[in-house]
């Protein structure tokens, strides 16, 4: 680990300028030479020049690395009258070296190369034009909007995602390793542990609309809340709801519940009988009652896993498993089979097997097993390590007293009054750019490039030239 360039805790402002950044970065621009006559090198000048140019490519590297280092040290960093390829350089050599998620933000033609390098860009149409708005990934009218974006729906969309990645793994593992567990009993044959019309529709009609919600619509605390407490947007940029462990946890996750559903249906089967003496523990009562409990606890999990319940949300866990049973009693009938003899071979097997109340209690008893230690999981993790955003949400309403008390401060914009806006960026008159080039606006003398970042500059230089 390098040594850091400022010794104490003060806070530190950079504030560097274009030609100096050229210099720092090792970006000057190549003259043209002149045209002469070459002769043929010896194979030691040809390796010297090699060398030469290695040690210069190390160097500027070293050079880059060396600013970012100062650059983060610094609470905030001014790069005044640089280009656009400057702007865009800087996030590019913050990406490569930091490995950071980057967003850049302009208003003007000339941030566009910046907004295109960044990982998230944000144009703001203002009076610039809207060459910044069009070329960004998100565009709004006014710079304050950049901290709900942010804090708001930027912290709600990485909460929904993480949720909705987790919840994809499990439920998916949990479906498919059924089948692996199966074949150890089926002489690892080509059979599946469940119905094919099942295994089709499970991730389009079972399970697919109340994990879309939470993709869509969950959050943990209200956007107020999210605004007036800032440290909650932490958790995102430390990656901590999903990341490599989570992956795995979501994977053993599943594997646990995928063996609990096949177990104990194929324990309770083992040599039973029925109340009407017939024997339930055929293949298809086995597979309706392993598809059922499964259907039943991945809808019941992502309930648990909701922070914000509405009547859609809850219509949408209970009207996946009431579709389930819809289509499955559909799809056993008679009258489908007659039609479809050979897309259809479970008949009357849902009828048959679900009203047998020993299946009943086999489901009731899957379920529980796979949702009984995830509350209790729960129930423990908030009441002795309760998350930021779970003591936020259970003092909300101390909150929201707290805020009615404030008096709204007036908004200096007033509406009804526009402003021309043009996509048209550039100016019709003469501007100062003769001026930002020559650099002939700088009256003090600059330290040398060496007393700020302690490397020598005249190595590079004299590389070059050798080159």
């Amino acid at each position: 680990m390098n040594e850091p360039f400022f010794q104490g805790s003060r806070d530190r402002a950079l504030i560097i300028t274009g030609s100096w950044l050229n210099e720092i970065l090792l970006e000057k621009k190549k003259k043209k030479k002149k045209l002469k006559l070459k002769f043929p090198r010896t194979a030691e000048e040809k390796k010297k020049q090699t060398e030469n140019k290695r040690k210069a490519e190390a160097y500027k590297e070293q050079q880059q690395k060396n600013f970012v280092d100062l650059a983060c040290e610094c609470k905030a960093v001014i790069c005044c009258r640089v280009t656009p390829k400057q702007k865009a350089m800087v996030v590019e050599l913050v990406k490569k070296y930091k490995k950071a998620i980057t967003l850049a933000i302009g208003d003007g033609a000339n941030d566009v190369n910046m907004i295109k390098t960044a990982h998230i860009g944000v144009g703001i149409s203002g009076q610039e034009g809207t060459q910044a708005a069009m070329s960004s990934d998100y565009s709004f009218g006014q710079f304050r909007y950049l901290q709900r974006l942010l804090l708001v729906h930027g912290r709600w969309s990485y909460i929904r995602m993480c949720k909705f990645l987790r919840y994809f793994f499990y439920k998916n593992f949990a479906f498919t390793l059924v089948h692996i567990w199966y074949s150890f009993f089926n002489g690892f044959s080509a059979q599946t542990a469940y119905e094919d019309w099942f295994i089709t529709l499970y991730n389009v009609l079972y399970s697919s609309l109340p994990v879309l919600l939470v993709g869509l619509l969950d959050q943990d605390v209200s956007d107020k809340l999210s605004l007036r407490f800032p440290r909650l947007y932490v958790l995102g940029q430390k990656d901590l709801l999903f990341n490599y462990k989570k992956f795995f946890l979501s994977l053993l996750h599943g594997a646990v519940t995928s063996l609990i559903i096949f177990f104990i249906p194929y324990g309770a089967y083992l040599k039973t009988m029925g109340q009407d003496g017939e024997a339930p523990s055929d293949y298809q009562s086995f597979a309706v009652t392993a598809a059922s409990s499964l259907v039943f606890v991945v809808n019941f999990q992502i309930g648990l896993d909701t922070s914000y319940w509405t009547f859609v949300y809850a219509f949408s866990v209970f009207g996946s498993i009431a579709l389930y049973f819809g289509i499955t009693f559909d799809f056993h009938s008679a009258g489908i089979h007659v039609l479809f003899p050979s897309g259809f071979p479970f008949t009357g097997t849902a009828p048959n097997a679900l009203r047998q109340p020993y299946l009943w209690l086999t489901m009731i008893l899957s379920i529980a097993i796979c949702l009984l230690p995830v509350v209790a999981q729960r129930f423990f993790s908030v009441t002795i390590w309760p998350s930021e955003s779970y003591r936020i949400q259970k003092n909300r309403k101390k909150y929201m007293a707290e805020e009615q008390q404030w008096t709204r401060r007036q908004s200096a914009f007033r509406r009804g009054i526009s402003g021309r806006r043009s996509a048209y960026a550039f100016s019709h008159q003469r501007g100062y750019a003769d001026l930002i080039a020559s650099g002939r606006s700088i009256r003090k003398k600059r330290a040398p490039l060496d007393a700020v970042l302690g490397n020598s500059v005249t190595e590079v230089r004299d590389a070059r030239e050798t080159s």
